[in-house]
C-alpha cells in the first residue's frame, strides 16, 4: 500500500480522539503518531495538527461521506442542494423510480424557481455523481408496478410538497 500524503476527514477526526484520550502529549508527538498510525508519507506540520484540533467540532457534525473525503467543500448553492435533496427524498418514500436524467431535470426546473441566473450549475453527469454521493444515494433497480409512477402529478403538486 502507498504512504499517504494526504489525511482524509476521518483520520482527521482519530487524531482528535487521540489528543483527547491522551491530553499530555504533545502536538510534536501527536504528527509522529498520526505518521505512523495512518502511514503518511512525510510528517505532517505542527501548524496542521493544531488547525486539525481546533476543528474537532467539525469533524465531529459530519457523516460518513465526509468523513472519508480529504477536504471540505462548501456546496455552491446550498438552498437548491436542500430542494432537490428533499425531492429526492419524498420521491423516494413514495417509491417513484428515479433516473439520474430525471433528477438533473428537477435540478434545472428547482434553479430556475430559484432564479440562480448565470450562477446556475450545468447540471452534468458528473454534478449528478457527486450530488449522489454528498447525499448517499444510490441507484436502485425497481420491479413491477413498485417503478411506475405519474410524474406529472408529482410536478402539478410541486408547491405543495415543498411546505
Amino acid at each position: 500500500m502507498k504512504p499517504s500524503s494526504s489525511l482524509s476527514n476521518d483520520q482527521k477526526l482519530k487524531i482528535c480522539h487521540h489528543k483527547a484520550a491522551n491530553p499530555s502529549i504533545k502536538q510534536s508527538a501527536l504528527t509522529n503518531w498520526a505518521m505512523q498510525e495512518f502511514k503518511l508519507s512525510k510528517v505532517p506540520t505542527q501548524g496542521t495538527i493544531s488547525n486539525i484540533l481546533a476543528k474537532l467540532q467539525q469533524y465531529e457534525s459530519m457523516g460518513s461521506t465526509e468523513l472519508t473525503s480529504k477536504r471540505q467543500r462548501a456546496v455552491k448553492h446550498p438552498e437548491l442542494d436542500n430542494v432537490l435533496t428533499n425531492w429526492v427524498l419524498q420521491c423516494q418514500a413514495r417509491r417513484v423510480a428515479l433516473s439520474g436524467d430525471l433528477i438533473k431535470e428537477k435540478a434545472r426546473q428547482f434553479a430556475r424557481q430559484l432564479e440562480l441566473g448565470e450562477r446556475t450549475p450545468e447540471f452534468s453527469n458528473g454534478w449528478l455523481a457527486k450530488f449522489n454521493i454528498r447525499h448517499g444515494f444510490k441507484a436502485q433497480k425497481s420491479y413491477g408496478e413498485s417503478g411506475s409512477a405519474d410524474l406529472d402529478a408529482i410536478d402539478r403538486n410541486m408547491p405543495t410538497i415543498k411546505e
